[in-house]
């Protein structure tokens, strides 16, 4: 039900100033806010507006009750008609966002932004009646016909402004939504900030039992490969699963704040190939699949952070592998093409849905069906993907026929026109197989991580010690000429980064590496852990042949 207020004629430009002086009293008598007093006022002064302008002008008439569309919310409502001719394809005007200033209907579209509920009828020459809803604060109790008589009481005895006074009080408006803006944008930023917060604290307490669920698979893996295979199988396969999800959210939280900075340097393109086919593996193994790989004879290269790469092409070649559910060939072929390199992954696999394809790098992006709950990520590797190959002065395309026909991504990259930098594989390997021994300090208040990992290391022939909390390692370091640190940065009683500065501050008969091994991966993490003087840096869960590596390599 609605209550009618008042009307006011519409008659000319000068008018008005009559109609946002109303618009105003109404909403200050009904209690909106600056915020939407403002944009009711916008609104409804951009449609009487267009009356004048296409009409010659109108009645605009004030209501209060029901809102339209919104259940028991009760709204003030403004109501410009006219006999002027009408709307011409009202709905192109409405759904046309780019309608241009000048054409019929001029303000519409704005106003329709403004306004909580936006109503327009309209017959080529039959006129015009715009109805603009906005909503009563929550809780507004409801007026009773004599509560309503007296406010509207007020507004007939309320002086009209003057022009003047009505510029001046336009600014004034103007000033206080501003303001209200900027408090809204600064709540934002610290939502936002909130968020990004949550999401590396998430990371740090998912990646804890990732951790020790790893290296006790490991751990059990290597004790006896003989038993319980095809449990620690399954095992391994979901915690890999998590661990993926894990960095893909780190990923697109980074990646959409520009928080990613590349490290460059000039590397062929078979290379980032091969290491993403390394690091999907195991998937590929999985499913059955093969992977062949097409180049052209000359020898392309391309300037980019090696890491990143290598991820772009690991995410589309498990996508390939996952979506693949027969056991098939991937075929990765690379070209040049105009001074850009073009890499193709074609698979045979269930393919894209022509509805979801012009989205499947949007954020979240999943199609609905045709492949089992359990087996699906979280709709952002691909997105990852774009943001990484766009920020390498690339682009990235999808193709599909459809359901069942398989799909092809194809990502394209500036050739680089410069010589690469000396390969130290060949030394690295050599040195890696020295087969030094460590004595290994393990320090991290998570217990099944840190007797895992001590036990894996052990296995390898280090001589490991474990302490659980900051001070049990500084005292036993008194008893422990340790040659290796692994120090979580995380600890009940201290933070990590206080751990490595006493144990480097102490004498000892043996140079000490600090190895951080924490959940949290940010830029700032790894800067303090480098100022505190750490040597190397690993995020959980950690893959315990680079460790060993690492560790051979000292």
């Amino acid at each position: 039900m609605r209550h009618r207020i008042l009307a006011t004629p519409v008659s000319s430009n000068l008018s008005l100033v009559a109609v946002r002086d109303r618009s105003r009293q109404i909403g200050e008598l009904f209690g909106l806010d600056n915020l939407q007093r403002t944009r009711f006022i916008t609104a409804v002064s951009e449609i009487a507006r267009n009356a004048v302008q296409f009409a010659g002008g109108g009645m605009l008439t004030f209501f209060v009750g029901d809102a339209t569309d919104a259940g028991d919310t009760q709204c003030v409502v403004a109501q410009i008609s006219d006999k002027g001719p009408g709307i011409a394809r009202l709905d192109a005007v409405l759904a046309d966002a780019s309608h241009r200033p000048g054409a019929a209907g001029v303000g519409i579209l704005g106003s329709q932004r403004m306004a909580d509920g936006f109503f327009v009828e309209s017959q080529p020459g039959q006129g015009t009646i715009v109805t603009i809803e906005m909503f009563l604060p929550r809780g507004t109790a409801r007026l009773s016909v004599r509560a309503l008589g007296e406010l509207v009481e007020q507004i007939t005895h309320r002086k009209p402004q003057s022009p003047v006074e009505e510029l001046e009080k336009q600014n004034r408006e103007m000033l206080l939504a501003l303001e209200e803006l900027r408090r809204k944008r600064a709540e934002l930023e610290e939502a936002d900030i909130r968020k990004n917060e949550f999401l590396a604290m998430l990371a740090h307490e998912l990646r804890n039992p990732l951790a020790a669920i790893s290296l006790s698979l490991e751990l059990a893996a290597q004790a006896d490969r003989s038993r319980s295979g095809q449990a620690f199988a399954v095992i391994g396969r979901q915690t890999a699963q998590l661990s993926r999800m894990v960095e893909d959210l780190l990923d697109v939280s980074r990646l959409t704040r520009g928080k990613v900075e590349l490290q460059t340097e000039v590397v062929r393109v078979d290379t980032l190939i091969e290491g993403g086919i390394e690091i999907a593996a195991a998937e590929i193994r999985r499913r059955g699949h093969t992977v062949r790989v097409t180049c052209p004879p000359e020898q392309l290269s391309v300037r980019v952070d090696v890491a990143r790469l290598k991820q772009v092409f690991n995410n589309i070649i498990h996508n390939a592998a996952r979506y693949t559910p027969q056991p098939d060939t991937i075929d990765i072929t690379v070209t040049n093409s105009h001074s850009e390199v073009v890499v193709a992954i074609t698979d045979r696999g269930i393919g894209i849905d022509p509805v979801i394809l012009p989205h499947i790098f949007d954020l979240f992006t999943q199609a609905a069906g045709g492949i089992g709950r359990q087996e699906a990520g979280l709709g952002i590797g691909l997105t990852v993907v774009q943001r990484l190959v766009q920020d390498h002065g690339g682009s990235v395309e999808a193709f599909s026929d459809g359901i069942g026909k398989g799909s092809k991504i194809v990502v394209t990259l500036p050739v680089a026109h410069e010589e690469m930098a000396r390969d130290d594989a060949e030394i690295f390997v050599e040195t890696a197989q020295t087969g030094v021994i460590h004595k290994v300090l393990v320090v991290d208040d998570n217990r099944d991580s840190a007797d895992a990992l001590a036990a894996l290391l052990d296995m390898h022939g280090h001589e490991c010690r474990v302490a659980y909390d900051g001070a049990s390692a500084l005292e036993l370091a008194e008893q422990f000429a340790a040659t290796v640190g692994i120090v979580d940065l995380g600890l009940p009683d201290m933070p990590g980064f206080e751990v490595a500065r006493a144990l480097l501050e102490r004498p000892r008969p043996a140079p000490l590496t600090l190895i951080a091994l924490t959940g949290y991966s940010s830029a700032g993490f790894r800067a303090s852990a480098t100022q505190a003087g750490f040597h190397h840096f690993f995020v959980k869960p950690v893959s315990v042949d680079e460790l060993l590596r690492y560790l051979e390599n000292r």
